[in-house]
């Protein structure tokens, strides 16, 4: 049975998709570690594995991203929240990796003390496997560059636009990628190639928890890359006593997700608001907050037709639901898909900008462009694609094509494959 240790970024939308897989791998007999903060130990222990605590774990190195959106400010995001404590977190890593005997590390790509292991001769240490939470990353000619939030255009100004987007993103962020390489060489001895975005590479494999009709055509995809699917949602929530299967109005969901929903005022809010005088039914949850600050935000009591819980179990809220607003989270976006329900998206933090793109891009979705979208909007929004069939037909092929994938039996047999795969030296950056 193989010794693993897994390693994320403090934040529940990282870590939980990799307590799925770790609850998994405890199941069938592997020993597993979880490098993280106290803060998640409940959910940790429940997933069958052991809490090894970050070395700044109740400190500030731990900080929100920046909502502004853009590839400016996510290199700056990058550089506070993963290239600073790039050094702590790989000593902490290598520290457990002697100890524990690891044989595979399991991580988030974001991740960079874990990650940067991939730099090393594959002799002299364990299989590094990544997982894709966020969109591809990969740059190429046939795509804008990462955090430009542009899907690809038609023809062949397309390359051209391209181009010039990324020779500006490369001086927008080459002190971070300078800085980024001059650490990892005085840790490593080696220096680490290749673009910014292209570092989710370094491990010896990658698995995409997505669909590639989900993603932007290139015409060269990484060797490293899996498309897995996404993780069915985790089994989170209960039934409430105010569902009613025979309430005849359709479903409009609202989530600000697991990260970003500190502030309801965002997007449930103003989404309640919205459709308040609608005949709809408005599910919001809140991904962890107590209900009552959405009342709070909301000014006084909640409309009619409006719910509020903290989690609902999705195999029921979206199977019957008609429409999802959301911020744009990855996760929530492919549960979405999954059940084959368009969306109306609205996010521009963090990734944000990448996955709301693709929305509008795979044509399930309307696409808001903003962090704080008025009711207007968003009612009209939500009644466009309400009427609009070809969306619902959209999401519908997408959830057929996620049905046919299984991704945790992929990430446990890509776990298998880097275990029995002999060291070979692998000091390369990107392919």
């Amino acid at each position: 049975m193989a010794r693993v240790l897994i390693t994320s970024s403090r934040n529940a939308g990282f870590l939980l998709p990799l307590l799925q897989i770790a609850t998994a791998l405890t199941a069938r007999g592997d020993s597993v570690w979880v490098l993280n903060g106290r803060e998640f130990a409940p959910q940790i222990a429940a997933s069958g594995a052991t809490l090894l605590v970050l070395p700044y774990d109740g400190t500030d190195l731990v900080r929100p991203l920046r909502r502004d959106g853009g590839v400016r400010e996510l290199g700056q995001a990058l550089r506070a929240i993963f290239l600073d404590p790039v050094a702590i977190d790989h000593e902490a890593v290598m520290e457990h990796v002697r100890a524990l005997q690891i044989d595979i590390v399991v991580t988030e790509p974001l991740f960079l003390g874990a990650s940067m292991l991939g730099l090393l001769p594959r002799e002299s240490r364990p299989a590094v496997l990544s997982i894709g939470l966020f969109p591809l990353p990969q740059s190429s000619p046939d795509t804008a560059p990462y955090g430009a939030g542009l899907a690809p255009l038609d023809g062949p100004l397309n390359r051209v636009r391209n181009g010039l987007l990324t020779a500006a993103s490369d001086a927008v962020l080459r002190h971070t990628l300078r800085d980024f390489r001059d650490e990892v060489q005085r840790i490593l001895g080696v220096r680490p190639t290749g673009r910014l975005f292209d570092l989710a590479f370094i491990t010896d494999a990658y698995a995409h928890m997505s669909v590639p009709q989900f993603e932007y055509p290139r015409r060269r995809l990484h060797p490293r890359i899996r498309f897995v699917g996404p993780l069915p949602p985790p089994p989170v929530g209960e039934l409430p006593d105010w569902w009613d299967y025979s309430d005849p109005r359709p479903i409009v969901h609202v989530t600000q997700g697991t990260y970003t929903n500190d502030d309801p005022t965002e997007l449930i809010v103003p989404t309640i608001r919205a459709l308040a005088d609608s005949p709809v039914l408005v599910v919001a949850t809140t991904g962890g907050p107590d209900p009552s600050v959405v009342a709070d935000a909301f000014g006084g009591p909640l409309p009619e037709n409006v719910r509020v819980t903290r989690f609902l179990p999705y195999h029921h809220l979206l199977a019957a639901a008609k429409v999802v607003v959301t911020n744009g989270g990855f996760a929530t976006v492919h549960h979405a898909l999954r059940w084959g329900v368009p969306m109306v998206v609205s996010g521009t933090s963090e990734d944000k900008l990448e996955v709301t793109a693709r929305v509008a891009w795979a044509g399930v979705g309307v696409n808001l462009g903003t962090q704080r979208p008025g009711p207007e909007a968003i009612r009209e929004a939500v009644l466009r694609v309400l009427g609009d069939d070809s969306m619902r037909r959209a999401g519908v092929r997408l959830g057929a094509l996620i049905a046919r994938t299984d991704a945790m039996r992929d990430i446990l047999a890509m776990v298998d494959d880097l275990m029995r795969t002999a060291p070979q030296p692998h000091t390369d950056a990107v392919g």
